[in-house]
């Protein structure tokens, strides 16, 4: 039987960047994602499967299937040299969800943001001594990460753990619910209306028609789920209607 193999998820700003008054572009942090820390993490660990964002969704986005690698990915390498919304966004989001994150920055980039200054982070450089080093360090997290599965990683897990945090469970979710889930996900425009909605927010009905008109297709998928889900829920209630009429 052949073994699937080992995730990894790169984490890292894919558009434009400005740092000390110089742009990097976006070509130039692919650039360093292929044959930099790409090339480290499969000369670490060969044979892993590594994907970055922007293989796998439109760059900007955070799709269902982003949100998905990254909780549920072997590994997750963050680079955090550039103070991007969206790589601490989905780094917040993996440390809640599990170990194996490992962050990682250019050492001539800007300093790391106070809220994470306490975690240990590779530093890397971008030459070819640079990648041999980066390869060698993370060759020793995935060895610890992996005969330390139930060692927190991060801050948000070791408290979790010395509270005994109890998450949330959704295993039990139907499968209409996670369908619909997914739909809103895959459109950044529903997502959003979707998201003020459950967190007792307004909702502006023309705000939510425009966001269903300009998604057509998810709001069409959308509607045959809750209709779905809607006539399977009703059916104890008519064949309960049947059965009185019989008995009258």
């Amino acid at each position: 039987m052949t073994t699937a193999p080992k995730t990894c998820f790169i984490i890292m700003a894919i558009g434009e960047q400005v740092h000390a008054g110089s742009i990097v572009t976006s070509a130039d942090l692919r650039s360093r994602y292929d044959n930099l820390i790409k090339e480290a993490i499969l000369k670490a660990y060969p044979g892993i499967d590594v994907i970055r964002a922007d293989d796998v969704a439109v760059p900007g986005s955070i799709s269902s299937d982003i949100v998905e690698r990254i909780m549920s990915s072997d590994f997750v390498i963050a680079d955090v040299t550039y103070p991007n919304p969206n790589v601490f966004y989905e780094l917040g989001l993996r440390h809640a969800s599990r170990i194996g994150t490992i962050i990682i920055r250019d050492r001539s980039g800007p300093m790391v943001p106070f809220d994470i200054s306490h975690l240990r982070f590779i530093e890397y450089e971008d030459t070819t001594a640079g990648l041999r080093n980066l390869s060698v360090k993370l060759r020793e997290y995935m060895a610890f990460v992996e005969k330390n599965q139930d060692k927190p990683d991060n801050h948000f897990l070791e408290i979790a753990k010395y509270k005994k945090h109890k998450f949330l469970d959704f295993s039990e979710e139907t499968s209409e619910e996670l369908e619909i889930i997914t739909a809103f996900m895959q459109n950044p425009e529903l997502f959003a209306v979707a998201s003020r909605a459950g967190a007792g927010g307004e909702v502006d009905q023309m705000e939510l028609l425009a966001a269903m008109q300009a998604n057509p297709e998810s709001a069409k998928q959308i509607a045959k789920i809750v209709a779905r889900s809607n006539s399977a829920s009703n059916q104890p209630n008519r064949q309960a209607r049947r059965s009185a009429k019989k008995g009258r």
